[in-house]
């Protein structure tokens, strides 16, 4: 029945007998083939977009089964008896005392051959084998004749006795024997492929395999090779029972169970031979199902056998290969099926603590994949179906989710360092109480949010107000005061304010991440536009006041400008501080119930003090907020010392949790330390007493600790707004 080229969007065939149906070019959008049989149906360039294969049956018809079992039976008959004929050779050669006289030598050079050979098989590449024999046969086989044509002529010009040059003899044809055998392994292993590929996975098809490959040889050795030897090349000792015989056998049964062997490998996925593997899939897919060219975006193939498929060229946008049987042997063409690792993820949707880093998974469908705890680094979902898939713990660094489908997915302790996603990422329903931010030397750091844990829905709000940001990068030697002052100016000329919401460093580079609106970079070109606009005024304003910090305007906002100071100083190649304050206010719940973290972050014009970092309650420090919700009145003054001293045995209680050695362990202790004043009501009214009275250079004389100087910067900070 040919259905080529006809709209057939939505029909139902399913359970229906199909086999060598045509469906080429067809549109087929949505249609059912629930248990179908499908065997040697053409889909050749349909449109099968959401289609239904479920449970249906793929593959090769009958009778093709077992045309193509007889031509890989008679592929062998030839192998074996090339094989036997030149084994018969070789020995006619040793035995045949009129062309050499050291026999034994001979033997013993025959014997290492086949040795060699044998380790050559199990250990490389077959065709780098075969060359290894066939290049010194041919080269000899060229000196002989070069040799000869030499000897011709001397012979004719000045006369002489005949010469006779045995060891090129035996190089050729012990090279050649070495070749052909080779060859016949080859050949064997690429049949016996085929076989299996071809028949069915029972007993009856294990029962029919054996007999044929058996009756092919015993013929073959019998009825061919002998005869053949014996009377078309006048071998001596190719009749029966003969010795040269017996000893081609053996090398014949050697070579074709070595070739079975290196074939059964070849398909269960061995990479030494993959080649082998393709050959065999290519000639068992003859006449098979056929999905070459046909899109199969979203088509769901749950429990379909799909043994001999040609998906050469397909479109697998999506693609449900869940619990399908036989997609090894498959024709995958250059599509993700190929992949061995690949396919069984997608065939078992099982990958827990299982490393897929910087493998290409674009497009492919996990829905409801179990992920826990595998490694993802560098890997590709692009356009990828994860819904509803269970990524706890996994290593999401650097890995690239554009246009992939999180929707429902679980992230709670993945870490998420430098992962890319788009506006396009679908993320709606990720459930997700932490992530991690960093991940180093195999562990994951950063926490976030650093106590607590996020609301329902917070994490899908947090990552979707740091897509509407742009990282401006700039060398080590960056002005700090020169880049908050064109932020500041190009806050006023866009008419709306940014936020400054993480600071860092990547290699020798800083990077100041704004926020804007979402409508000012809704596209790459806008973003790359705004980019480009801040780059512009940057450099024109270095020229202005080439780089003389007494030529630059008053400081624009003196904390973020040190921050960016201690960021480009930094030894750390790679490393953040981001600002939780608005993940903690508006996204996770409250830590114990005692602080509730508001206000915007917003950087603006404004007449008097320029960029802003309002908080509303609170100031950033190192990624944390400072909260005043809980101030006491300010007649309410306790004395400086308290306040030190309750400072310092703060310091001195966490610094067993955090490294002063570096920038970055002072910054997240001193966070740790606005954090437990935030919320300790009495420590917070003693330290505001101190700054309202102006004792904070007092207050930094009485703490003696590395990071004193970050704390006192924040409260300094907070103290202005």
């Amino acid at each position: 029945m040919d259905y080529s080229n006809q709209n057939l969007q939505g029909r139902s065939f399913k359970d229906k007998n199909l086999e060598s149906y045509k469906f080429i070019n067809a549109n087929l959008r949505g249609a059912d083939f629930t248990g179908a049989n499908l065997a040697g149906a053409d889909f050749t360039g349909a449109q099968l977009q959401n289609t239904n294969f479920t449970d249906a049956k793929a593959g090769i018809p009958k009778h093709w089964r077992a045309m193509l079992l007889i031509a890989s039976w008679l592929m062998l008959g030839i192998s074996v008896n090339i094989t036997g004929l030149t084994s018969l050779l070789l020995v006619n050669f040793i035995t045949d005392t009129d062309n050499i006289e050291n026999k034994f030598t001979i033997i013993i050079s025959v014997f290492f051959l086949y040795i060699a050979l044998y380790i050559i098989a199990f250990s490389l590449d077959l065709l780098i084998g075969l060359a290894i024999f066939v290049f010194p046969g041919a080269l000899g086989m060229l000196v002989g004749i070069t040799v000869t044509l030499i000897h011709l002529y001397i012979e004719t010009s000045f006369g002489g006795g005949r010469i006779i040059y045995p060891g090129i003899i035996f190089l050729i044809i012990y090279c050649a024997a070495g070749g052909v055998t080779f060859g016949g392994m080859i050949v064997e292993a690429i049949v016996l492929a085929m076989n299996k590929a071809v028949l069915p996975d029972n007993n009856n098809g294990v029962i029919v395999g054996i007999f044929g490959i058996v009756a092919t040889i015993v013929i073959v050795t019998t009825k061919v090779t002998i005869p053949v030897g014996e009377l078309g090349f006048n071998i001596k000792g190719a009749e029966p029972g003969a010795r040269a015989l017996i000893f081609a056998n053996i090398i014949m049964l050697t070579v074709t169970l070595l070739g079975a062997y290196i074939g059964w490998r070849a398909l269960k996925g061995d990479q030494k031979n993959r080649w082998i593997r393709s050959c065999a899939i290519a000639f068992a897919s003859i006449r098979g199902t056929s999905f070459r060219g046909a899109n199969l975006t979203n088509a769901n193939f749950t429990g379909t056998t799909l043994k001999s498929t040609d998906f050469r060229e397909a479109i697998l946008t999506r693609t449900n290969f869940n619990k399908t049987k036989k997609l090894d042997l498959a024709r995958a063409g250059t599509t993700y099926i190929q992949n061995s690792q690949v396919r069984q993820l997608l065939i078992t949707g099982e990958g827990q603590n299982k490393n897929f880093d910087r493998l290409d998974l674009r497009y492919v469908n996990l829905q409801g994949a179990k992920l826990e705890n595998a490694s993802f680094i560098d890997a590709d979902f692009y356009q990828a179906n994860l819904q509803g898939a269970n990524l706890s713990r996994a290593i999401l660094v650097r890995t690239n989710f554009e246009r992939a489908d999180l929707r429902g997915a679980k992230l709670t302790g993945s870490c998420i360092q430098d992962w890319v996603i788009t506006g396009s990422t679908k993320l709606d329903g990720i459930a997700c109480d932490y992530v991690y931010l960093k991940w180093v030397n195999g562990d994951k750091r950063d926490q976030m949010p650093p106590r607590g844990k996020f609301i329902e829905g917070g994490f899908v709000n947090f990552v979707r107000y740091m897509l509407d940001t742009v990282e401006l990068y700039h060398e080590k030697d960056i002005n700090p005061r020169l880049a908050l002052t064109v932020l500041k100016k190009m806050s006023r000329d866009y008419d709306q304010p940014f936020d400054i919401v993480a600071l860092g460093k990547k290699g020798e580079r800083v990077f100041i991440q704004v926020k804007v609106s979402e409508n000012l970079i809704r596209f790459q070109e806008n973003r790359e536009n705004f980019k480009n606009d801040y780059y512009e005024r940057y450099d024109r304003g270095l020229k202005l006041w080439s780089g003389n910090i007494h030529h630059l305007p008053p400081s624009v906002n003196s904390f973020i400008e040190k921050r960016i100071s201690e960021v480009a100083s930094e030894k750390t190649d790679e490393f953040a501080f981001i600002d939780a304050t608005y993940v903690a206010g508006d996204y996770t719940e409250n830590y114990q119930g005692d602080t509730t973290m508001t206000g915007d972050r917003h950087i603006y014009q404004n007449e008097n003090s320029g960029i802003l970092q309002n908080m509303s309650g609170g100031t950033m420090y190192c990624g944390m907020q400072a909260s005043q919700e809980n101030v006491v009145s300010s007649q309410q003054q306790q004395s400086l010392t308290e306040a030190a001293e309750e400072i310092q045995a703060l310091l001195k209680q966490l610094e067993k949790s955090y490294s002063t050695e570096a920038t970055t362990g002072k910054m997240a202790l001193a966070t740790e330390v606005i954090q437990r004043i935030d919320s300790n009501p009495t420590l917070t009214a003693k330290i505001l007493s101190a700054l309202q009275v102006g004792s904070v250079k007092a207050l930094e004389q009485s703490l003696n600790h590395p990071a004193a100087s970050f704390v006192i910067g924040a409260l300094e900070d907070w103290q202005k707004t």
